[in-house]
């Protein structure tokens, strides 16, 4: 058995050509082909140094739940490091109490992750998602209306208002601003760090990457256009004579909207639950999110990190490319592989 302390301190430079097993804080070996098991697996990510010290935190952590638990690799994706656990059995309470975890890295706990050799969809909310603000507040800032939007926000916020209804009255009071404030707004749209690293990713997989969004259509349009997105909806607002209406265009792009859009992304294309993601920070993500066969929170609030599978709170976009390096990591574990 080796012990945990004779490792050394960067997780990177640890030998994993065999798969460690873990017993308390010591380790042998897997021998044989492939792994014992994978009924469930872990990730643990870093924006820095993945080191011992983050290890021996999660494995005291699994072993409060009685985890047998195998280290199978770790790699490096998007700047982010990242080492990847199976386990001989899934644990909800372990789960959550990753998500809610006092460390500066993002650790997770899921059944299975997707198979980046086939096929798949990630579905993105836009706003705090894709891109690091709130349009409509940029918007009615720039329109002088910031108070009075952010007071209809805080509404809805606190459940007093349903989406659609609070958005037909944060648009009603633009009606008579000029509309010239999008364009300020689309020249410096703040795009997520990792967001580029992400789309990219994903295409080499062949996997589709979409927004459906609570937000405009000016800006995810511009997100598509720059990134090749193969689909993209959200909502219009009416102009007229380079001034806003106060009227919304079409239907509202609301949570319900969102996981329809992932459905019909999943038959359209024939993609599995299994290798579909959906990410977001808002509680109308959540039923996209709970959808999905991954369903990840990005930078969310606790009841939103509570409720999704995956929980990212420390890094930006480049935790999805690296949780596709993840489950490619497994797939190379398998027989046959």
């Amino acid at each position: 058995m080796t012990d945990l302390n004779s490792l050394s301190g960067s997780v990177l430079d640890w030998d994993l050509s065999a798969p460690l097993l873990w017993s308390g804080a010591a380790c042998r070996p897997v021998t044989g082909s492939g792994l014992p098991f994978q009924v469930a697996v872990s990730v643990l990510l870093s924006p820095g140094v993945l080191g011992r010290e983050h290890v021996d935190l999660f494995l005291r952590e699994a072993g409060k739940y009685a985890l047998e638990t195998v280290m199978a690799g770790h790699f490096t994706e998007s700047g982010i490091q990242g080492a990847v656990f199976v386990h001989d059995r899934f644990d909800s309470e372990f789960a959550h109490s990753l998500k809610f975890a006092s460390w500066d890295i993002d650790a997770l706990h899921v059944g299975s992750l997707p198979d980046p050799r086939t096929p798949g969809v990630i579905l993105l909310d836009m706003d705090a998602t894709c891109v690091r603000c709130e349009c409509i507040d940029e918007m009615a800032k720039l329109a002088g209306i910031g108070d009075q939007v952010s007071a209809v926000t805080a509404l809805a916020m606190q459940g007093h208002l349903e989406f659609q209804e609070s958005f037909r009255r944060r648009i009603a009071l633009f009606a008579g601003k000029s509309a010239a404030v999008m364009d300020e707004v689309e020249r410096n749209l703040p795009v997520m760090p990792g967001f580029g690293e992400m789309v990219a990713k994903a295409k080499a997989c062949s996997w589709r990457v979409a927004i459906a969004s609570g937000g405009f259509d000016r800006f995810v349009g511009k997100l598509q256009r720059e990134y090749g997105l193969d689909y993209v909806t959200a909502n219009s607002i009416e102009e007229k004579d380079g001034l806003f209406t106060g009227r919304v265009l079409g239907r509202i792009v609301d949570s319900k909207v969102k996981a329809d859009t992932l459905l019909m992304l999943r038959e359209k294309y024939g993609i599995p639950v299994r290798n579909s993601m959906a990410v977001g920070d808002g509680a109308n993500d959540l039923p996209m999110i709970s959808l999905a066969g991954t369903g990840v929170a990005i930078h969310a609030k606790p009841v939103v990190r509570e409720k999704a599978p995956v929980a990212i709170r420390f890094m930006d976009l480049q935790a999805v490319p690296a949780l596709l390096e993840a489950a490619l990591l497994l797939t190379r574990l398998q027989p046959g592989s």
